[in-house]
């Protein structure tokens, strides 16, 4: 053999060994499948509405990432069981750039004992969480706990319609006019500031319609209401849901109690423009 041929045969020995040695090191991942969540409402054997649009995935503890759904997780394993944790991710106020998981939904546990390249489906079954307080649940099939007139005005007014609603089989309506613009309507159940803890505090809602919703609280302390507006949303031509964060606006001692505000601003040119308005909940710790 020439010089020159047993040199190339070595190098080539040498990188095929190396190659092979690289290949070996390199863990063989399995697969987590997750598709098509549900959430589960809070007193009732029953699916509510949602906008889990991507899943928080941790495996042993240690963070994946986050993925939009439908989503195919790839996981590295040594051979040993693994604990799965799975967080709901929402977008916080509607905003796409705020993305967090929802504190109020459980977070879905699984023990699995995978193979290499094995795909497992988990099922993506929500639950609102046991220690959740939800003083507020209503879906306007028996009535509305919304009665506060916070406007003054006999008008315009906020109905219930048995035409349409995003659960169930009624919804609340406000039929907004050019001279009857806004509306400001508060929820008769009341908060007081020692039954929050003052932890994370959230309003869950699904709108549609034509025109402006505000979603927000009113402050009662020493026998004086000051309403406080966190978001201001446009109206959708289909259903929408959004989840609200009011955290920061309950996270002071400057109340005595508090109860959620809805308000409604006409928009557009239509002579007559109407709001829907369902599945309000608020919830805190």
């Amino acid at each position: 053999m020439s010089k020159r041929n047993f040199l190339f045969f070595f190098t080539l020995v040498i990188c095929s060994f190396s190659c092979s040695l690289l290949e070996n090191e390199l863990p063989i991942p399995f697969y987590i499948d997750l598709k098509s969540p549900s959430v589960r409402q809070p007193v009732a054997n029953a699916f509510d509405t949602h906008k889990i649009n991507e899943v928080w995935v941790f495996a042993d503890g240690q963070i994946l990432g986050v993925f939009p759904l439908p989503a195919k997780v790839p996981v590295f394993f040594s051979g040993n069981s693994i604990e799965i944790t799975i967080l709901a991710g929402i977008r916080n106020n509607g905003m796409n750039e705020t993305p967090v998981f929802y504190p109020f939904y459980k977070s879905i546990i699984a023990t699995i004992n995978p193979k290499e390249n094995e795909v497992i489906s988990i099922p993506l079954e929500f639950q609102y969480i046991a220690n959740a307080k939800i003083p507020v649940n209503e879906s306007f099939e028996a009535g509305s706990c919304f009665t506060i007139d916070l406007d003054g005005k006999p008008e315009p007014y906020f109905d219930i319609s048995n035409q349409i609603s995003s659960i169930g089989y009624k919804s609340a309506v406000i039929t907004l006019t050019s001279s009857n613009r806004i509306m400001e309507i508060g929820c008769i159940n009341k908060i007081k500031r020692g039954d929050n803890s003052r932890g994370q505090s959230y309003v869950e809602l699904d709108y549609k319609g034509e025109g402006e919703i505000a979603i927000g609280i009113a402050k009662n302390i020493n026998n004086i209401t000051r309403i406080e507006y966190v978001i201001y949303i446009p109206g959708k031509e289909n259903w929408n849901k959004i989840y609200v964060d009011l955290t920061d606006k309950l996270s002071s001692s400057d109340y005595d109690e508090y109860f959620i505000v809805l308000g409604a601003n006409k928009t557009g040119n239509s002579l007559e423009s109407k709001i829907y308005i369902d599945n309000v909940k608020h919830l805190h710790f």
